[in-house]
């Protein structure tokens, strides 16, 4: 009696996908291929629409046994080339370094966009001479995209994902310099990330950060009028310091909270607010999240 081609099909298929799954594993922990292309399992999922397909063709053009024999034979090959992909693809975990930077120009003020997912970021002014930025990138996965647009000297860092289906852990390290003899514009938009900024020597014009669980430590310099610092994200730890004798306002609101405001700490469910007056020149803080604990403080180093 013969099968309907469904059922013969569900019969060739998925114990082949079992086997090649069993087949990857096995090389894997025999050291034979790394653990980390393991990752590439979930670029496979093309593979299974074109073997379905060519087995119906194959069921439909060939009768009987000869449609058993070719289905058996798209699936071999469909394994046999899975696993030389695996083995031999360029490595998802391999770490690729990458520099740029670009000229000061006529440029008299500049903003940095950062946009990324789980990251380490440093970020620093320095006295570059004509150079607007120097930028250190240590990276796997696909290659970030550095771009600068003159018209309103906009320097945009990202890094998209070229797996569909998120399960390719990605490294990326960010070494930032910006010229300090300009004011800047900081926007970062990121993951799990932990981002450090030392502009104690350089003009900040406002700072806008975006992220999820994440620590963020600030080391402002002398403001010039009233600059806003946003932080918004999900678990925050964030550090800021400012030079002493400087005014700030901190307001910090989500759930279980912290607020280390020169000293005097405070904690609360909800929101929470502290502020120093002064001149005009101050720096306005707001965070935004789930649980969060801030400090704000006067210990900021040149």
């Amino acid at each position: 009696m013969n099968l309907p081609p469904a059922r013969r099909y569900r019969g060739f298929f998925w114990p082949a996908v079992l086997i090649l799954v069993g087949v990857i594993a096995l090389l894997a922990n025999a050291g034979l291929i790394s653990a980390d292309r393991l990752a590439l399992l979930s670029d496979m999922w093309p593979l299974v629409l074109i073997v379905i397909g060519l087995e119906i063709i194959a069921r439909r053009a060939l009768p009987g046994t000869q449609g058993d024999v070719a289905a058996v034979l798209i699936v071999l090959i469909a394994a046999g080339g899975a696993v030389a992909y695996i083995a031999l693809a360029p490595n998802p975990g391999a770490i690729h370094p990458l520099d740029r930077s670009a000229p000061l120009g006529s440029l008299s003020k500049a903003a940095v966009e950062v946009d990324v997912g789980a990251a380490t970021i440093t970020m620093s002014g320095a006295e570059l001479g004509d150079k607007l930025y120097q930028a250190h990138i240590d990276y796997s996965g696909s290659k970030p995209d550095v771009n600068l647009d003159r018209s309103n000297g906009t320097l945009s860092i990202s890094q998209g994902s070229n797996n569909w289906f998120g399960f390719q852990a990605r490294h990326f390290t960010l070494v930032l310099q910006l010229n300090s003899t300009i004011p800047w514009t900081i926007t970062s938009n990121g993951g799990a990330s932990t981002e450090t900024y030392k502009l104690a020597t350089m003009h900040v014009s406002s700072m806008d950060i975006n992220t999820g669980a994440s620590r963020e430590d600030i080391t402002l310099g002398p403001p010039s009028g009233a600059v806003p610092i946003t932080v918004n994200g999900g678990a925050l730890t964030v550090h800021i310091h400012r030079p002493a004798g400087v005014p700030a306002s901190v307001k910090v609101s989500g759930g279980a909270i912290s607020l280390d405001f020169d000293g005097h700490q405070q904690h609360a469910i909800g929101s929470l607010n502290q502020e120093m007056t002064g001149g005009p020149d101050l720096y306005r803080v707001e965070v935004n999240g789930g649980a969060c604990t801030v400090t704000m403080d006067t210990t900021a180093a040149g």
